[in-house]
């Protein structure tokens, strides 16, 4: 029996709190995940200032061997989706020696259409440098029609880079009426995050942005750097906050509450939303909610018992700090969640060590 992503769903939504992901914006979500085969990694996307409810809800690319919806195959992103997972599997692929991941994001602030249109991520390999032509095949790979000027701008993004700084992600947009490639970058420092966006011809005539990278940076461990190429750098700035531990990993460590407490204190989220944020991270097994365990995974559970179990890992991945010039600051949070097999034994001794330090 094949599950569903509403399988995994039920199981995780209950440690939501719907100041996060409303019953609302599950409910449009729900029809969603019951077409969609079931993803190892899925997540939300949830805004943390006060009244703002948007939610977007995301997945690794799943096992497409599985047969989508006809009417599905008949628009261009899913065949093109369809089409790519099977050279991507194939293990001889260079498409999977240099992508890691492909994800799909699906914008839930209202009742999706029959036929949801993700937008589409393609994450790189850590090891994975793209030169300026490599670069041009996986725009292309994701828009065949990409335009002179936005090639241009996107070569101009590359040659720009300084050095060690490199992509991480490409994005198309393609549920979104804007003519533009998401671009990540990683691994380009603070301080030098100014100057680089300046070479491409964004501009801060407030001259607060390197402030606010300068503050952020004494709150995370890393950030990465997220925009849109269009006919031009357009003007909304990403700076994707990271931190390398969860919570619940060293619970004398006050990271998460300091950089959440200094979201709070500069109004970008709200007290009861840093509370629910908190208190996300953490497992799920079957024993916690047997009348929600997937079938499937049951029968797993009876065939590995003595040597695996079946887990459920949530937790935070990262916070999104959006910066646009003339307008307000912005947060978002991204929520991830898994599902895997652990061995028993590792397992038991992580729970006696974190009960433990609790």
């Amino acid at each position: 029996m094949n599950c569903s992503m509403q399988d995994y769903l039920q199981i995780v939504t209950s440690h939501l709190h719907p100041n996060l992901v409303s019953a609302e914006a599950l409910s449009h979500i729900q029809p969603l995940a019951q077409i969609l085969p079931a993803s190892s990694l899925a997540g939300f996307e949830c805004r943390l200032g006060e009244n703002q409810s948007g939610v977007d809800f995301q997945v690794r690319l799943p096992c497409l061997d599985q047969s989508l919806p006809e009417e599905f195959l008949a628009t261009p992103a899913w065949q093109f989706l369809q089409d790519f997972y099977q050279d991507w599997a194939s293990p001889n692929s260079s498409l999977r020696q240099e992508i890691s991941n492909v994800g799909l994001e699906f914008d839930v602030n209202e009742q999706l259409s029959q036929i949801p249109i993700p937008c589409i991520f393609l994450q790189f390999r850590k090891e994975t440098v793209l030169d300026t032509e490599r670069l041009m095949q996986m725009v292309r790979l994701l828009n065949p029609q990409i335009s002179p000027r936005v090639e241009s701008n996107l070569r101009l993004c590359v040659d720009s880079l300084p050095t060690g700084a490199t992509i991480s992600h490409l994005g198309a947009m393609l549920s979104r009426s804007v003519d533009a490639i998401r671009v990540n970058i990683q691994r380009i420092s603070p301080q030098e995050l100014p100057d680089y966006l300046a070479q491409l011809g964004w501009s801060d005539q407030a001259n607060t942005f390197s402030t606010l990278t300068s503050t952020l940076s004494k709150f995370v461990d890393f950030i990465l750097l997220s925009f849109d190429v269009g006919d031009r750098v357009f003007p909304r700035i990403g700076l994707e906050c990271f931190l390398n531990q969860q919570p619940y990993d060293n619970p004398d460590e006050s990271q998460w509450q300091q950089f959440l407490d200094y979201l709070v204190e500069a109004e970008l989220c709200t007290p009861d939303k840093k509370n629910s944020l908190l208190s996300w991270p953490g497992f799920s097994q079957q024993s916690s909610a047997p009348e929600l365990w997937p079938a499937n995974l049951s029968l797993g559970d009876r065939l590995l018992g003595s040597k695996a179990v079946s887990l459920f890992s949530r937790w935070i991945s990262h916070i999104k700090v959006i910066y646009q010039p003339g307008y307000p600051l912005q947060a978002k949070a991204y929520l991830g969640f898994a599902h895997g097999w652990f061995d028993r034994d590792f397992l038991q001794q992580f729970s006696d060590e974190l009960a433990t330090a609790l």
